[in-house]
């Protein structure tokens, strides 16, 4: 009797690890959505190298879009006061003065040529010459023929791809051992192409929702300019000069020129 009586208790013991059936919950899905246009807002200049809006002294600071792409910055070049020679001569510029938001100090840096696409979408070719309209002249008609402004070196800029700058954008096409020259409209061969986008498709090549600049300075970093005295508002960047060659036979006189700057996008 007492033996059937354990083989009960184990019967019992063996029913209770059977496992239950688990219940599987179902899932259910919701969406996310959002949709961009390209901005209305005033797109402001930056220092190259930064995201900080400056101010331009002495200059329209006027901008021009085409297709959504912005020219937000192109350069005066003011060449000062300088001594007439008998030789021939090469005056290199002064450099461009801005101020800092909220601040009344007065700083220079490099002449540069910057640009907002703000297209919104990959691919956007865009490029933008420069030619100038005519000899620089002074005001009773006499006109330096021969002379030039040249530039030597540049640095290419991008404030969101920095690392991918090259792939970007092109510059200037400088060679290493020849100054380029801005021509003269119906006197030297067409306009100089300064900067262009590369068109890229992918997000490190495409210059979509970036700014892009080319600072006429070589091996220019930020951290350089912006500070009291460095360099001087006197002070001039001998990466851009004027070329007055002897034969133009300059007087002590005031000359004066303008230059036309080209926004374009292929379609």
């Amino acid at each position: 009797m007492k033996r059937m009586k354990k083989l009960a208790m184990i019967g019992v013991f063996s029913l209770a690890i059977i496992p239950t059936e688990i219940v599987k919950a179902t899932a259910i899905t919701s969406d996310g959505e959002a949709t961009f246009v390209p901005t209305q807002d005033v797109i402001s200049t930056i220092k190259p190298g930064t995201d900080d809006t400056i101010t331009i002294q002495g200059s329209s600071n006027n901008t021009v879009t085409v297709s959504d792409v912005h020219l937000l910055h192109v350069p005066d070049f003011k060449f000062g006061k300088n001594e007439t020679s008998v030789m021939s001569k090469d005056y290199n510029v002064l450099y461009e003065q801005y101020k800092k938001i909220g601040s009344e100090d007065i700083y220079t840096i490099p002449q540069f040529i910057q640009v907002a696409d703000m297209s919104g979408k990959q691919g956007t070719k865009w490029k933008v010459t420069v030619e100038q309209a005519d000899l620089f002249t002074e005001s009773g008609g006499h006109k330096l023929k021969n002379s030039r402004i040249k530039i030597n070196n540049q640095t290419l800029i991008n404030n969101v791809n920095q690392t991918n700058v090259s792939n970007l954008i092109s510059g200037i096409a400088l060679t290493e051992t020849d100054s380029i020259t801005i021509p003269i409209k119906d006197k030297d061969s067409g306009a100089l192409s300064v900067i262009t986008s590369k068109g890229g498709e992918t997000d490190n090549t495409t210059t979509n929702g970036t700014i892009s600049s080319v600072v006429l300075k070589d091996a220019y970093k930020e951290s350089d300019y912006g500070k009291e005295n460095s360099p001087h508002l006197i002070d001039r960047n001998d990466d851009v000069f004027l070329s007055v060659p002897k034969s133009d036979g300059v007087q002590a006189k005031v000359y004066k020129t303008t230059l036309n700057w080209d926004l374009t996008i292929e379609p």
